[in-house]
């Protein structure tokens, strides 16, 4: 039995819609008002449907993003408004620099659900759709009230606290935002894996998915060598919550489909099969798969419907280190969604609220038990993402 079955969650389809129709048309009203490039003449031959957002000043896109003491002051700031069940606290772990990893609670269902976001430094528009989805399942709306009595819901809006705005520099001397965590240890290659060489670890290759969360992903046999403090905390936490499902935001670059439109969106599910057969957990690992595609499908139908959402299949690798697929091998539902970044920031807002759609879709549809039997059919008419594109006006 579900939990929303217990708890007399509503039917599938019968949430509050977040979004109202009214709402909507002046969502895709102020999408169509928004910038397209700088003032130059656009490009004769426009390479993409629409030609843009494209880029602008990267300190102006930053600037409307917040800073690690304002993510923790406008996280308090809604737990001192938040109805029912509503924890901050920090993860298990600090980064290298001492920062503490933010970690919300929301609600004390029988569900377990995580999300995390921001994984990568440079990618952050994603940590501000999070916060937006903090306030909308903290409130006191019917969707909210029903998600906190059905889901234990966790959210870590920004992992990579340090390659975001820590105030340090790499070896090259450049400053933040990266991809990587701060770790200068490396300073002359060889280096570990997914080591930028003076600078730090991709942390999303670095989550362990054996049965110790400090073990190193890369080298044989059970050890405590994780140098990557930021994965060890989220699986850490996913030991503490045991999730049934986790969803894993990150941003791409520019791509376009087979018809030359820009893709807002990518995503994926568990691909480790090698990995899950090396183990003898193969039959498992192919049920995760299943249920992760089917909360995909969830994401899918639910963005089908906004106009300025086009997703595709995100064309990622099989390392099993990857959060992704980590979670998957430990035998949660498991998909990643990866957002188009690099747009300015009068552009970031269409992106923060697709993100943001989606992660209350998947919410709604565990709550209520609906992702059980979604069908399976969106995610095998998925279309494949295409190739990548570069700002005309460059």
């Amino acid at each position: 039995m579900t939990a929303s079955h217990s708890l007399q969650v509503p039917a599938a389809g019968r949430f509050p819609r977040r979004l109202t129709r009214r709402r909507l048309i002046a969502v895709t009203a102020a999408i169509a008002l928004l910038p397209v490039g700088p003032a130059a003449p656009a490009a004769a031959n426009p390479q993409t449907t629409p030609n843009g957002p494209w880029s602008g000043e990267k300190s102006s896109s930053l600037a409307a993003i917040h800073s690690y003491d304002q993510l923790w002051s406008t996280l308090r700031q809604i737990e001192n408004r938040a109805q029912g069940t509503f924890d901050l606290s920090a993860a298990p772990l600090t980064s290298n620099t001492g920062r503490e990893i933010p970690v919300v609670t929301v609600g004390d269902g029988p569900t377990s659900v995580m999300y995390i976001a921001n994984q990568h430094g440079d990618e952050y528009v994603v940590s501000e759709a999070m916060i937006n989805l903090i306030r909308s399942i903290s409130g006191n709306s019917q969707t909210a009230v029903a998600l906190r009595k059905a889901l234990t819901i966790t959210v870590v809006p920004r992992v990579n606290v340090d390659g975001f705005d820590a105030d340090v520099a790499d070896l090259a001397g450049r400053a933040t935002p990266w991809r990587q965590n701060y770790d200068p240890s490396c300073t002359q290659a060889p280096c570990d894996p997914f080591y930028e060489v003076g600078r730090g670890y991709d942390i999303n290759r670095y989550h362990s998915y054996s049965s110790n969360a400090y073990d190193h992903p890369y080298k044989a046999g059970d050890d405590n060598l994780n140098p990557v403090p930021e994965a060890i905390a989220m699986r850490l936490l996913w030991e503490q919550r045991r999730p049934e499902l986790v969803l894993d935001f990150h941003h791409q670059g520019s791509y376009v489909d087979e018809e030359g439109g820009l893709i807002t969106g990518s995503t994926m599910w568990p691909n480790a099969e090698a990995e899950a057969e090396r183990l003898s957990i193969a039959e498992e690992f192919a049920d995760t798969v299943t249920r992760s595609k089917r909360a995909v499908s969830v994401l899918l139908t639910a963005l089908d419907q906004y106009g300025y959402a086009n997703i595709t299949r995100y064309p990622s690798t099989s390392t099993p280190g990857i959060a992704r697929n980590a979670y998957g091998l430990l035998g949660s539902a498991s998909v990643l969604f990866e957002m188009r970044g690099d747009i300015d920031a009068k552009s970031n807002g269409y992106i923060a609220k697709t993100a943001e759609v989606a992660g209350m879709a998947i919410l709604e549809a565990v709550a209520d038990g609906s992702w059980e039997t979604a069908s399976l059919e969106p995610v095998e008419n998925i279309r494949e993402r295409g190739p990548s594109v570069d700002d005309p006006h460059e």
